[in-house]
C-alpha cells in the first residue's frame, strides 16, 4: 500500500507551536522596552521610584499584552481546528481510499470520524486554553505569569542595585537573561515538580496530538474495513520501545503472531513495546507513523532498517542535534534581547555563543552522514511562511 501524503498535517502541528514560540518572545520584548524606557538613571539615584513607576506601568503593559495574545490564540484556534479536523479527515478518506481500492471493502461513513476528529480539537485548544491563553489574558495581575515575571525582574533588579552588587544596566540585563531562560511559566506542572513554559507546554500537546490523531485515523480506517496490521515507519534515529519493529509489520491485536509470509515474519505487538505509553511506541515525542499493511495483498518496502543498536545509538546523537538547534534558536533570541538591552558587552557574548554553536552542530553532522542539516529548527520562528499559507486558506474559507 502507497504512503499517504499527510506531510501538511504533521508540519501543521509545529506551526502552533511556533505562535506560542513567537508569543513568549514578544512578550518578553515587550517587557524590556518598558523597562528601558525613559532610561533608568532613576534606578541609580532613586531605584524604589524607579520602581513605583514601572509597577504602576503593569495595567498599561498588561491591556496591551491581552490585545496582543488574545489575537494570537485566536488563529491559533483556528489552525487547530483546520490541522485536526479538516486535515485529520483528509488522513482518514485517504486511508480509507486505498484500502477499498486493494480490497472488496465497501468505503466507510464519515460521520463518526468528524465528530472524534471535532471532539480532539476542542480538547486540544481546551488544554492548552486553561494552562496557557486564561492565564495571559487574565487582568489580575497577581495571577498574569508575565506581569509575574515583569514585577520580579523589577524588584529583582532595584534589589541588587539597592545592595551594591551591580550597576543599573547590569543588574536590568542580567534579571531579564535570567527570566528569559526560565521563560513565561504555563500552568502546568510535571511529576517532577518542574513548571512549563507556555512555548513548550503548548508545542508538547501539539505535537503529541497531531501524531496521535494521525496514526489514529489511519489506524481505525483499517480497523473499520477489517486490517490491523501496519507497516511502522523506519528513522536512522529511534527511542528504544521502537528500535526493534520500526520498519517491520506490527499489529494492534494484544498478542502478536506467525505471519507465515515472505518477507514479513513475526508480527509483533505494538503494545509489547509501550504502545501508549510516554516513553513507549506512539507516545510522547514519538514521531513514527503506522501505514494500513495487508498481508498477502501488500509489499514490505525494501528499504534497509538499521539495527536496533545503532538506532537507539543514533537517536542520542540526533537528540545532541536537537540540543544545538535549541541553543542556536536560544542565543538568537537572546541576542535580540541583548540588543533591546542596549547592553554592548551582553551583545558581543551572545554573537560569540551563536558562533560556537554553529561551529558545534557542524562538526556533529560532519562526523554523522545519517544526520541533515535542517536551517528551518534553528529559526526563532521556524513556520512563519507556512504560517502564512494557512492564513491565507483560513481567508478564502471565510470568504466562501
Amino acid at each position: 500500500m502507497a504512503k499517504v501524503n499527510d506531510d501538511q498535517m504533521l508540519l501543521g502541528a509545529s506551526v502552533v507551536g511556533d505562535i506560542y514560540s513567537n508569543m513568549a518572545q514578544e512578550l518578553f520584548i515587550r517587557m524590556i522596552k518598558r523597562i528601558k524606557q525613559r532610561g533608568v538613571a532613576d534606578l541609580k539615584d532613586n531605584p524604589y521610584l524607579w520602581q513605583l513607576e514601572k509597577l504602576n506601568d503593569m495595567h498599561m503593559l498588561n491591556e496591551e499584552n491581552i490585545a496582543y495574545v488574545a489575537k494570537q490564540t485566536g488563529v491559533a484556534r483556528e489552525l487547530i481546528d483546520e490541522i485536526i479536523q479538516n486535515e485529520g479527515l483528509k488522513v482518514y478518506q485517504d486511508t480509507a481510499e486505498q484500502i477499498v481500492a486493494d480490497t472488496d471493502a465497501t468505503t466507510p461513513s464519515y460521520n463518526s470520524v468528524q465528530e472524534t476528529l471535532s471532539n480532539y480539537a476542542k480538547q486540544t485548544f481546551l488544554d492548552i486554553d486553561n494552562l496557557v491563553n486564561q492565564t495571559l489574558l487574565t487582568t489580575n495581575l497577581g495571577k498574569n505569569p508575565v506581569m509575574q515575571v515583569y514585577q520580579k525582574i523589577v524588584e529583582q533588579s532595584v534589589a541588587e542595585v539597592t545592595t551594591g552588587l551591580k550597576s543599573p544596566d547590569k543588574a536590568v540585563s542580567d534579571t531579564v537573561m535570567k527570566w528569559i531562560d526560565k521563560g513565561i511559566p504555563s500552568g502546568f506542572i510535571d511529576k517532577g515538580g518542574h513548571t512549563w513554559s507556555i512555548e513548550r507546554y503548548a508545542d508538547t500537546v501539539m505535537t503529541s496530538t497531531t501524531y496521535r490523531v494521525y496514526n489514529e485515523m489511519r489506524t481505525s480506517a483499517a480497523e473499520e474495513l477489517g486490517v490491523d496490521t501496519f507497516i511502522m515507519s523506519s528513522h536512522a534515529a529511534s527511542r528504544p520501545a521502537c528500535a526493534p519493529i520500526q520498519g517491520h509489520v506490527v499489529t494492534k491485536q494484544r498478542n502478536g503472531f506467525e505471519s507465515n509470509e515472505a518477507g514479513v515474519g513475526y508480527v509483533a505487538s505494538l503494545y509489547d513495546h509501550g504502545y501508549g505509553e510516554p516513553d513507549g511506541t506512539g507516545g510522547i515525542n514519538c514521531h513514527h507513523t503506522l501505514t494500513p499493511f495487508i498481508i498477502g495483498v501488500n509489499k514490505v518496502p525494501d528499504t534497509k532498517i538499521p539495527e536496533p543498536k545503532q538506532a537507539i545509538a543514533n537517536g542520542k546523537k540526533q537528540a545532541s542535534q536537537r540540543s544545538y538547534e535549541r541553543g542556536i534558536r536560544d542565543a538568537k533570541y537572546k541576542l535580540e534581547a541583548a540588543k533591546q538591552l542596549g547592553d554592548d558587552k551582553l551583545t558581543q557574548h551572545y554573537q560569540s555563543l551563536l558562533g560556537k554553536r554553529r561551529l558545534g552542530i557542524r562538526k556533529l553532522l560532519d562526523n554523522n552522514e545519517f544526520l541533515h542539516r535542517d536551517y528551518s529548527r534553528e529559526r526563532i520562528y521556524k513556520n512563519q511562511k507556512l504560517l502564512d499559507v494557512y492564513k491565507l486558506k483560513m481567508q478564502r474559507k471565510t470568504k466562501n
